[in-house]
C-alpha cells in the first residue's frame, strides 16, 4: 500500500477518535472528509470539528449552506420547506403533492432523501428518521409506509425491518430537485 495513502488513513482514523463522535454514520463522513484532507495534505482538526458535531445533531449553518449550494436554491427558501430538530430534518410545509397518500409519502421520502443526502452527506439514511419525519408530516402509516417507499424507482434499500434503510436513485434525484424547485418557487 502507499506509504501516502496509509500515513493519511492513520491520520484520519485518529481525527476522528479524537473528536469523540459516537454516531457511526457521523464517523463515516468524518472520516471520508479526514482522508480527504489528508490527501490533500491539509490538517484538518478544524474543519472536522465544525463539520460534525459531537453532540450528534445538525449544525444548521452548515446544513443549510450545503444544501443551497447542491440545490441552487436560496438558503431562506429552504427554510420555509424544512426545519431542524436536533438530528432529525422535517418538512414544514403545509401539505405536500400527490393524489394518494402513497404518493405524498413517496414525495416526503424524496424531500427528506433529499435534505440528508445533499444537505448532510449521508450516503444511507435509516428508515426510522423517514418514518419520524413522516410522524411529524401526519403522513406516517406503519402497515404500509415501507412498502409504498419500496414499489417506487426513486429508492434503493438495505437491510431488512429496524436496520433497514435508504437512498435516492438517478431517477429519485432528479425527482427530487424539480419537486423542490417547484415547492419553492
Amino acid at each position: 500500500m502507499d506509504s501516502k495513502l496509509q500515513e493519511a488513513l492513520k491520520k484520519a482514523n485518529t481525527e476522528v477518535e479524537a473528536a469523540g463522535i459516537t454516531d457511526p454514520e457521523l464517523k463515516k463522513i468524518a472520516f471520508s472528509k479526514a482522508m480527504d484532507f489528508f490527501l490533500r495534505g491539509e490538517t484538518v482538526t478544524a474543519q472536522l470539528s465544525e463539520a460534525v458535531p459531537k453532540t450528534g445533531s445538525i449544525q444548521e449553518p452548515n446544513f443549510w449552506i450545503t444544501l443551497a449550494s447542491s440545490t441552487g436554491i436560496d438558503e431562506g427558501k429552504l427554510k420555509d420547506v424544512y426545519s431542524i430538530k436536533g438530528k432529525q430534518v422535517l418538512l414544514v410545509i403545509p401539505s405536500i403533492r400527490g393524489e394518494t397518500k402513497a404518493d405524498k409519502q413517496r414525495s416526503l421520502a424524496v424531500l427528506i432523501l433529499l435534505a440528508y443526502c445533499n444537505g448532510l452527506g449521508y450516503e444511507w439514511v435509516s428508515s426510522s428518521l423517514l418514518a419520524e419525519a413522516a410522524s411529524h408530516s401526519k403522513l406516517y402509516d406503519t402497515s404500509k409506509f415501507a412498502k409504498n417507499i419500496r414499489k417506487c424507482e426513486w429508492f434503493r434499500s438495505e437491510g431488512i425491518k429496524k436496520a433497514l434503510k435508504y437512498k435516492l436513485s438517478g431517477p429519485g434525484l432528479s425527482h427530487a430537485k424539480s419537486l423542490l424547485e417547484e415547492i419553492t418557487k
